[in-house]
């Protein structure tokens, strides 16, 4: 398993990009495979720390890499690392002459080709449904630059603003180098039911007076199926009930969180005069039950 970019460098998450290149910069005196001849381990070690820096050191793949970790990019999503790649080609296509200019040539001498200037990255929007977002999918979208058909895996636990790199989906070079990158912005649409707030679910219920009062079984709705509830008697409107593990899950791999139902009473509408009458008799001598109406209105009186 992969370790963690910012372990490798040494280095916590909110390092500044200055810090960030003493930081590489120091390992790759270290490790470069001119100071460790036929060292197999020092040059890995070296691949590893580029292949960090190259992540972190770019502010939208350093993004990426935050939200979604190593599959965010990995060669599903067009970052195939640099286990197989030369040293060199590792300097032209991520240092050139900015990082190494003054250190490398004093240390290693020779001079190096810098690599033509890669196309633009481009963006474009990816509505999803609630479930596909919480479960994943794979969606085959139609590129915006050149309408070519490809099909993107949508990784589980994606919420809106989230971002998926498709490495080399992007604008062409003018000048002959690496196309850019595209980067998918996820809109998660608006669920009939349930909200959405991090990994836990939120559903608003209306329930019949007669039911708050006398209790009932109702239906409510999950990402997956209805299920039962059971409202005991006397429910208050307002009351919320948890149902464990009937949330969303999260792109960081977290469990489940819950899913929380909130409970309206709604009153009756065009009644009759039989049934308002009905209604009077059932309620009289009831006024000592209602108890937040009675407390309101003696905090009314003695104000």
């Amino acid at each position: 398993m992969k370790r963690d970019y910012y372990e490798i460098l040494g280095v916590d998450r909110n390092i500044t990009p200055e810090e960030l290149k003493k930081a590489f910069k120091r390992l790759a005196i270290k490790y470069h495979p001119d100071k460790n001849p036929d060292n197999k381990e020092a040059e890995e070690k070296f691949k590893e720390a580029a292949e960090a820096y190259e992540v972190l050191s770019d502010p939208s793949k350093r993004a990426t890499y935050d939200q979604f970790g190593h599959q965010g990019v990995s060669s599903n999503f067009g970052q195939s690392g640099y286990r197989d790649v030369n040293i060199n080609d590792i300097f032209n296509n991520i240092f050139g002459d900015e990082i190494f200019g003054d250190i490398f040539g004093d240390i290693f001498g020779g001079g190096r080709t810098r690599r033509p200037p890669r196309g633009r990255h481009i963006q474009m929007s990816l509505d999803l449904s609630l479930n596909d977002a919480v479960f994943g999918k794979t969606v085959e979208i139609k590129l915006p630059n050149n309408s070519k058909k490809v099909s993107v895996n949508i990784p589980p636990g994606v919420d809106t603003g989230n971002k998926i790199r498709l490495s080399g989906e992007g604008e062409p070079s003018q000048y002959g180098g690496e196309n850019g990158d595209l980067y998918i912005v996820v809109n998660v649409l608006k669920h009939p039911f349930l909200e959405r707030e991090g990994n836990h679910l939120y559903c608003e219920v209306p329930i019949r007076i007669d039911q708050a009062i006398l209790g009932a079984e109702i239906e409510v709705p999950t990402l997956t199926k209805n299920v039962l509830l059971k409202i005991p008697s006397e429910t208050q409107t307002g009351k919320v009930f948890k149902l464990k593990d009937k949330g969303a899950g999260s792109i960081h791999g977290r469990a489940s969180g819950d899913l929380y139902v909130r409970i309206v009473i709604e009153t009756p509408q065009r009644i009759s005069n039989s049934q308002k009458k009905a209604i009077e008799e059932a309620f009289k001598g009831m006024e000592k039950n209602f108890s937040e109406s009675a407390e309101f209105s003696n905090n009314l009186k003695n104000k």
